[in-house]
């Protein structure tokens, strides 16, 4: 069962979204695989909701953040993850200084497609900027794809 595990600052914005984005692209992309897609967050404290413009943005999009809670990053996640997908390359770096058993499954998004940008961290800005990081999210995602499926070890 390939394991997905989406990372941004505070699992609170970004890593949400884009937890419910990947699993239905991967899940439509490949259904005869039975995704595990979570998220987790660098500097996150378990147990916050996402935020209400998150939650808005998803839900306008079909997918219901309302039960999300956030989640540190641990070496329990770390370990179970096939393959780690981070919003910034900061995250990456974070994550490879504290489990450089990571290395080869730590990715940040942009990479994925051959890019080297971050996705911008919306929060405390006006609901637009959650707007734009939500078709990013769903854009890069989608181009990831085959590149995820190839990390997870999923035949295309």
């Amino acid at each position: 069962m390939p394991n997905v595990l989406f990372i941004c600052t505070a699992n609170q914005c970004r890593s949400p979204m884009a937890e419910v984005i990947g699993r239905d692209k991967l899940t439509r992309a490949y259904p005869a695989e039975e995704w595990r897609v979570g998220s987790a967050g660098v500097r996150a404290v378990d147990g916050y909701p996402a935020t209400p413009a998150s939650a808005t943005m998803a839900g306008r999009h079909g997918f219901d953040l309302s039960r999300h809670s956030s989640r540190a990053l641990t070496s329990a996640l770390v370990a179970e993850s096939e393959l780690l997908v981070t919003m910034e390359a900061a995250h990456k770096q974070a994550i490879l200084s504290a489990f450089p058993e990571a290395s080869g499954r730590v990715f940040v998004l942009s990479e994925l497609i051959g890019r080297g940008e971050d996705v911008d961290d919306p929060i405390g800005l006006a609901f637009a900027e959650y707007e734009r990081t939500y078709h990013l999210l769903e854009e890069w995602i989608g181009q990831a794809l085959p590149r995820m499926a190839e990390l997870t070890g999923v035949a295309t």
